[in-house]
């Protein structure tokens, strides 16, 4: 072995070494989390550059820039020569030459390059523009104008998510024609092409286009693939559990001539089936390639046991996975804290309260996150570190109260409230869409300026204005209508109402429900705001509305202060998360109807990809992980009591710390140590916050535990050793609330709650 791969495989582990040997050939390495995936990657690459192969004969494929960036950064450092990239003479048509790193970038970048280069043989034009949502959103508002489809009928953002779906299968507008089955699909098809022509008279492609093209490209023009596929012989692909059908063709035929094609990814970690990622290119890979060698790297570098252990227990539930146990040196962690809260206002204080406790301990808040399943939940989190005066930082998202539907139903309060608030008045003027245009705005703003008139005056006076149209005065009028039976209400209704009133008059539901993913979001998020409006409603109605606007004003403006903070705490969805790791990780929200998704329960693909989400998230934790689920939550206006998740129920007892605000799990109190000499000479602790639910005596003689836990029903009568008798009103699986003689009412543990049911008690009370 020469000097120059000896130290190409200093320090990996023996599959690590496996995977950097197996230079030729057809490669899967099924690389659980944290298993030192891109280290295993680049020292592959830089093994076959010391073996002899050129650089420019191999290409590695990423999924973000800043990865491509870091690939080059380590080969550059392990190799020590110059960092710096070139396209090999064979793509750009010299002479002989290349880069000295290997080619290496997006699918989007990469094939970017090649439609610059060559996509004259496919009847564009070199020079095309690449259009982002935006342009795309415009194009399309011409198409569905032009074929005389309303906005109500099919709004340009679903007709988009449309053609989307279509380019990730790599299925172009004929194609879409010939499958069509109905009329609704031709429709559809007929969109396709109107929308595929619109682009094509403007020399762009869109962003799916970029990939989809390339393929047209490949599959129209062999010569063409072939002078790729004799340039890039070698090829990596990272996330390939990631890839869509459009990206898997896309490889599957530069790799075809000399077939050294090597994947790397972890199907445990495939999320993104929304964006159009197919789970099936990794799990059938070594159908489509019989010869192709297999690793599995299951050490894991960045996490406890404990935290293994438990993640292993999660996602082992998901059929038809390749089998894989993940292990590590770090055995002395802690166990996972399973923590049930009574509501999602004590789940964000317990959360934040952590948080600092860990902070206290040495842990920095930019070691630590929290993840949730979507963005509504963000809100409470948000309030819970501005009252306890902690910097935080979200990513993947605007801040809850500066999302634009949020803002615009606090701009018709705010409007409500202050019809002379023009800021206001401009924001929502035209939302939902009024047909009141900037021109109709600007003549208005010019008669305001002549006659030295505030916007709110020149609207109630619409039909003096000169310049405007019969009919967007009578729009005018009716909105200034709308205002003014929204002040007369706010006189008597609190802010709840007044909100739901406005959601309602407005049509706000099916102008944010638009029928995609995004929608569906932006409506949950109002139905959050909604439900902090139900804070004020024991307030007098002159004051509800008032006090919300004054609070939620103070939020937005102490976010502006502590944006800046260097050590923040995170905030982020679980979609997100993945690549990134932290110290401490709390995962909130694991209920039945977010964690699995309430959409997921009538598709068993989507919920194994639930449960993949939730295994990301735990596995993104190097030394604590903490799981919370609240007992009941307020969600879209109403209060659900939803059970826990049912993942949860699949992670092993023995690596679990259960607590709860209602009591501490009889399986963690009954076993915690008794005396100084039984815990080290320490005295026993009890790790649970304390709360006023559990302020009575939590006796544990098992004299007092014999009872028949299923025996007990709504409105049975029993009897708790220090607080008497009294009737079970509600069971909520191991939970009963009972409302006892004395006038209390209490919920308890029925496992470790010292009671009895009164029907077995006989002869003198044993108090």
């Amino acid at each position: 072995m020469s000097s120059d791969q000896s130290a190409i495989l200093t320090g990996l582990n023996e599959q690590q070494k496996e995977a950097v040997n197996t230079l030729s050939g057809p490669l899967l390495i099924l690389a659980g989390a944290g298993s030192g995936k891109t280290r295993t990657l680049t020292h592959r690459i830089a093994n076959l550059m010391a073996n002899g192969i050129p650089p420019w004969q191999i290409l590695a494929v990423t999924f973000t820039n800043k990865a491509a960036a870091e690939m080059k950064e380590r080969i550059s450092r392990i190799l020590h020569i110059v960092t710096g990239e070139e396209l090999p003479s064979s793509i750009i048509g010299s002479g002989s030459g290349g880069g000295k790193l290997p080619v290496s970038g997006t699918f989007h970048s990469l094939c970017t390059r090649i439609l610059r280069r060559d996509i004259e043989h496919i009847g564009r034009n070199r020079s095309f523009v690449i259009y982002d949502k935006d342009d795309q959103e415009k194009v399309m508002k011409e198409v569905l104008r032009d074929m005389n489809i309303a906005p109500e009928e099919l709004k340009p953002r679903t007709a988009l998510a449309i053609m989307g779906q279509y380019k990730c299968e790599a299925i172009g507008p004929a194609e879409a024609r010939t499958k069509a089955t109905g009329a609704t699909e031709l429709r559809t098809a007929g969109i396709y092409t109107a929308y595929q022509k619109k682009l094509l008279e403007s020399n762009a492609l869109d962003f799916d286009d970029l990939i989809t093209e390339a393929v047209r490209l490949f599959t129209e023009c062999p010569e063409i693939l072939k002078r790729y596929q004799h340039t890039w012989r070698y090829l990596h692909v990272d996330e390939y559990q990631d890839t869509n059908r459009a990206q898997y063709l896309f490889i599957s035929l530069l790799a075809k001539e000399h077939r050294n094609l090597c994947v790397i990814g972890d199907p445990d970690q495939s999320i993104y089936a929304f964006r159009g990622a197919d789970i099936r290119n990794i799990l059938d890979f070594t159908n489509e390639y019989p010869n192709a060698r297999s690793i599995k790297l299951e050490r894991n570098y960045r996490s406890t046991q404990e935290i293994l252990d438990a993640a292993d227990g999660v996602i082992a539930a998901n059929p038809n996975r390749p089998q894989k146990k993940m292990w590590t040196d770090r055995k002395s962690g802690i166990k996972v804290d399973l923590k049930e809260v009574i509501d999602e206002r004590r789940e964000a204080e317990e959360a934040i309260r952590m948080a600092i406790a860990k902070r206290t301990a040495g842990v920095p808040l930019r070691e630590q996150v929290i993840l949730y399943r979507t963005n509504a939940q963000s809100r409470l989190f948000e309030e819970s570190c501005l009252r306890a005066g902690i910097p935080y930082r979200i990513l993947g998202g605007l801040k809850f109260y500066a999302r634009k539907e949020v803002k615009d139903i606090l701009a018709y309060l705010h409007a409500i409230l202050n019809q002379e608030d023009v800021v206001s008045l401009l924001r929502i003027v035209n939302v939902p869409p009024r047909k009141i245009g900037d021109t109709t705005l600007g003549r208005l703003r010019n008669f305001c300026a002549e006659r030295t008139l505030t916007l709110w005056q020149a609207m109630k006076h619409i039909p003096m204005v000169e310049g405007i149209s019969e009919g967007a005065k009578n729009r005018i009028g009716d909105f200034t209508a709308l205002l003014e039976q929204g002040k007369i209400r706010a006189q008597s209704a609190v802010v709840s109402n007044l909100t739901e009133w406005i959601i309602k008059k407005t049509g706000m539901e099916k102008y944010v429900r638009d029928g995609t993913e995004e929608g569906e979001e932006r409506w949950e998020n109002i139905l959050e705001l909604l439900s902090v409006t139900k804070k004020y409603d024991n307030l007098p109605a002159s004051e509800s509305l008032v006090s919300f606007l004054e609070e939620v004003a103070l939020v937005s403006e102490v976010d502006k202060l502590i944006d800046s903070g260097k050590d923040a705490l995170t905030l982020m969805t679980l979609h997100l998360c993945k690549g990134l790791e932290f110290s401490s990780v709390m995962i909130v929200g694991c209920e039945e109807g977010l964690l699995p998704h309430g959409s997921s329960n009538l598709d068993r693909a989507q919920m194994e990809e639930e449960r993949r989400l939730l295994y990301v998230g735990m596995t993104r934790a190097k030394d604590t992980l903490t799981l919370l689920h609240a007992m009941s939550r307020s969600r879209w206006g109403d209060t659900q009591s939803n059970p826990r998740s049912r993942f949860l129920d699949d992670i092993p007892s023995e690596v679990i710390n259960p607590l709860s605000d209602i009591l501490e799990s009889k399986y963690s109190w009954l076993s915690a140590p008794r005396s100084s000499s039984e815990s080290g000479g320490q005295a026993p602790t009890r790790s649970h916050t304390t709360s006023a639910i559990n302020e009575f005596n939590q006796d544990t003689e098992n004299d007092w535990l014999q009872h028949n836990e299923e025996e007990i029903t709504d409105g049975m009568r029993i009897l708790h050793r220090s607080l008497g008798q009294g009737t079970v009103l509600r069971r909520s699986g191991d939970i009963i609330e009972v409302r006892f003689d004395s006038g209390s009412t209490k919920k308890l543990a029925i496992g470790i709650a010292p009671i009895r049911i009164l029907k077995e008690i006989s002869g003198d009370l044993p108090f």
